[in-house]
């Protein structure tokens, strides 16, 4: 509840501000604005810079004495930019995950609305006392004199000047100058006008002695029902016969939002095949419109093994949205991993969908989102920050691939569009449908508890099977010299692959690592390249003759000598998948493959561009890390190699065995998706861990018995939640003393029974970007708890980057 103004004092509003400013400063509104409304965007002063602000509150809790609030500059837009809901989603994850509102905004808005420029100040005509004219407030004023306004760059110049930032907002604390705007201004969305052609509206006698005006509205019936004005005039569309025919009302003028080219960012390939509904389809598709038909939240789990129609069901789903006059939002994880997918929606549901994504240029960007907001758009597709779609009538939101880790954000802003579309879904009583062939633990227990139906697909459909899978142990496997103990492809991975190419059908490689080796390491003396940033090795890039650090980016040339001992013994460690197509080509010649990893992805359209190839045929082998998983459907496909199903089970997190589960899961089920059957190898030198047999059944049920009791016998999610403190620093013991002291706050203001607490301890990766790291753990039962904590450690002189639900513990 916000605190109503005092009578008489001036009207007053809280903003979001494009920034990692912590709250919602709070501005007058000056004398002839009209009355502001949550979701505007207003001109506003914020230090020396002039930035786009969204108003969030207006009449807002009266600010303290001390603190002189400015004036806003100017009023962008009649109605309200940003809608309610979106808004109200915004501000509550910014409170959730302890971010900057601001960090949120600009993950949900267009960065080309929210431009920023620099503030010119001007003089009031206020008389200056001779007192403010001396020493530096003297020297500032006296440059205001030949000029009508000044830029604050420009009084920064001035030689001798001190402090100019705190002299400027002095002298406009009492009145002498104010600001204006200057500069850049935050942009709307580029448009473009068509003519709306009647193409049954009878043509009235006059125009029989306007031969030309005739002839031209003949043309203009033979294009589609909305012709671009500039294709209009080039067909003699004139303005004096466009004013002539609307005034007829045989076409009117409209204007729409310039958007992406979709066909261009969806690709070519063959049109998805047409399938018949299964008996499991059906029910799930009647579960989903029937909740979306009570018009009140509610969260579904579509269970389908891979290759089980899941696609189908979101699709008729999203049909049915659209039938009610409802709008959706489609979540994928990784859009550039999705072209075949976008294609798919865009032949059932038209060009009534809107692309949202960082991969479209901000003028692509802005048509699509300002299409969205003003209705032009009934369906939105994109990665986690399309949760912030700008629709009304929301009806549906669909998560595909809803364990995946992506939709959590690594850097802050840390939301989840998972928790972030469960609130916008209870909010707007919205249907939330997850769909996953292996849910995470925290679904699967949902699920189980009955706190969220979940709608199963347990087969394939038609005659596919899944893939039949093979264990190969890497220790009874022979290794070639020069590879240190290292195997690449078994045996009985080349026998298969080689049966496969022969046949004429195509192979996937799955090998979790870019680059040519994650280690240069020097014989003589044991240096590693160690990155001087970060506490991990650079990996060599062939490629570019490159050591990169994929941390930092801190990055030098091959070295053709050690520089520690000047040995020239410099040999690569390890496989990444540069490494890999090297060897590829040597095992089998002549066979055209595709590499699918970060650097390819990294190219604009890069990503689609291989996938492409792959899916027309163009390469019979598609090789990468575990991009080659996600969710991609290949009919000519048979045969998958994962190479290194250890990798995952190393790292230090207790997700570990999961994240191994889903992705040697998942990648099993990209081949045997046609008439053939499918076989997948998987290398590992731990063929008896729980994750890996579980895997090779392909039995999500078996692996979650057993993760779920691990999960609750040493209290991790999802029977407790977490919360991640992470101190940073230039200086080890500075950073290693914050930490401390964090852990003296909690143990102060917390027992043991309500909150439990882990470290501090240095971080899995110690020193990253420059900095070192220490962290503490939280697990608690209640997230409450968590929100105390958080609130004791931001009030420190030092404070943590807090990770509430961390998704990742490095």
């Amino acid at each position: 509840m916000t605190t109503p103004p005092h009578a008489g004092s001036p009207r007053r509003v809280g903003v979001i501000v494009p920034s990692g400013f912590p709250g919602l400063p709070t501005y007058t509104v000056p004398e002839g604005f009209p009355e502001l409304r949550p979701g505007q965007r207003v001109l506003a002063p914020f230090g020396q810079r002039m930035i786009t602000a969204v108003v969030a509150q207006v009449s807002p809790p009266v600010a303290p004495d001390e603190v002189r609030e400015r004036p806003l500059l100017a009023l962008l837009d009649e109605a309200a930019v940003l809608p309610e809901p979106v808004l109200e989603a915004v501000l509550s994850a910014a409170t959730y995950y302890f971010a900057p509102p601001g960090e949120l905004l600009r993950a949900a808005v267009p960065a080309r609305l929210l431009a920023e420029g620099e503030l010119a100040y001007r003089l009031t005509g206020t008389e200056v006392p001779a007192s403010e004219r001396e020493g530096d407030a003297g020297l500032l004023l006296a440059s205001f004199a030949a000029k009508a306004a000044v830029r604050f760059q420009d009084l920064a110049g001035i030689p001798g000047l001190r402090r100019p930032a705190l002299l400027l907002r002095d002298l406009e604390r009492k009145g002498f100058i104010a600001v204006e705007e200057s500069g850049k201004r935050a942009e709307r969305a580029a448009t473009e006008a068509f003519l709306d052609v009647d193409p049954k509206a009878v043509l009235p006698e006059s125009l029989d002695r306007r031969p030309a005006v005739k002839a031209l509205i003949e043309k203009l019936r033979q294009e589609p029902s909305l012709v671009p004005l500039k294709t209009a005039r080039r067909l003699g569309a004139t303005p004096e016969r466009v004013e002539l025919l609307a005034s007829l009302g045989l076409v009117r003028v409209v204007t729409k939002n310039l958007g992406a080219d979709l066909k261009v960012h969806a690709g070519t390939g063959a049109p998805s095949r047409a399938v018949e509904l299964t008996a499991a389809q059906i029910e799930a598709v009647r579960s989903v419109t029937g909740a979306l038909s009570r018009q009140a939240e509610t969260t579904l789990l579509l269970d389908g093994i891979t290759g089980s129609g899941k696609t189908e069901v979101y699709l008729a789903a999203l049909q049915a949205c659209r039938q009610m006059g409802k709008t959706a939002i489609f979540l994928v994880p990784e859009i550039a991993l999705a072209p075949a997918l976008v294609r798919r929606i865009l032949a059932r549901l038209g060009t009534r969908v809107s692309l949202l994504h960082s991969g479209l240029s901000d003028r692509e960007r802005a048509g699509e989102w300002s299409r969205t907001r003003d209705g032009e758009a009934d369906v939105v597709v994109g990665p986690r920050s399309a949760v912030f779609a700008p629709l009304s009538r929301l009806g549906l939101i669909v998560i595909d691939e809803a364990h995946d880790a992506a939709y959590k954000q690594a850097e802050s802003p840390r939301y989840d569009a998972r928790d972030v579309a469960r609130s916008r879904a209870r909010r707007e009583g919205a249907v939330l449908l997850l769909g996953s062939a292996t849910p995470s633990m925290e679904q699967e227990r949902q699920a189980r508890e009955k706190r969220i139906p979940r709608l199963s697909l347990p087969e394939r459909p038609g005659i596919r099977r899944t893939a039949s899978v093979e264990v190969i142990d890497l220790k009874a496997e022979p290794f070639r010299p020069g590879d240190h103990g290292r195997i690449l492809f078994a045996r009985r991975t080349l026998e298969l692959l080689s049966q496969t190419f022969e046949r004429g059908e195509q192979a996937i490689l799955l090998l979790n690592r870019r680059g040519f080796a994650p280690t240069l390491l020097c014989r003589s003396c044991g240096q590693d390249f160690r990155c001087v940033n970060c506490s991990v090795a650079r990996t060599l890039h062939k490629r570019w003759q490159r050591l990169l650090c994929h941390y930092c980016g801190n990055a030098m040339d091959r070295p053709s000598t050690c520089p520690a001992c000047q040995s020239e013994s410099l040999m690569p460690v390890g496989f990444g998948t540069e490494r890999l197509a090297e060897r590829f080509e040597e095992a089998f010649p002549g066979v055209p493959y595709a590499v699918l990893d970060r650097d390819a992805a990294a190219r604009r359209g890069g990503a689609a561009r291989v996938l492409l190839d792959f899916e027309s045929g163009r390469a019979r082998a598609l090789l990468g890390t575990q991009m080659v998983a996600k969710g991609h459907d290949f009919p000519n496909a048979t045969a998958l190699a994962v190479l290194d199903a250890d990798a995952l089970l190393s790292f230090p997190d207790f997700r570990a065995a999961e994240r191994t589960f889903q992705l040697l899961t998942q990648a099993a089920g990209r081949v045997g998706r046609g008439d053939k059957p499918g076989i997948v190898t998987i290398q590992t030198a731990r063929p008896e861990h729980p994750a890996i047999r579980a895997a090779v059944q392909q039995d999500h049920r078996l692996f979650s018995d057993a993760e779920l009791e691990f999960r609750k016998t040493f209290s991790y999610p999802p029977y407790s939640f977490l919360l991640l403190c992470l101190w940073s620093g230039e200086s080890l013991p500075g950073t290693s003393e914050a930490a401390a002291a964090g852990r003296r706050a909690l143990d102060a203001a917390f027992d043991r029974k309500s909150l439990r607490i882990l470290g501090p301890a240095p971080a899995p990766l110690e020193r990253l970007k420059g900095k070192y790291r220490f962290q503490i753990l939280l697990k608690a039962f209640n997230r409450d708890v968590l929100r105390e904590a958080g609130s004791v450690l931001r009030r420190l002189p030092d404070p943590p980057l807090l990770d509430i639900d961390p998704q990742n513990l490095l």
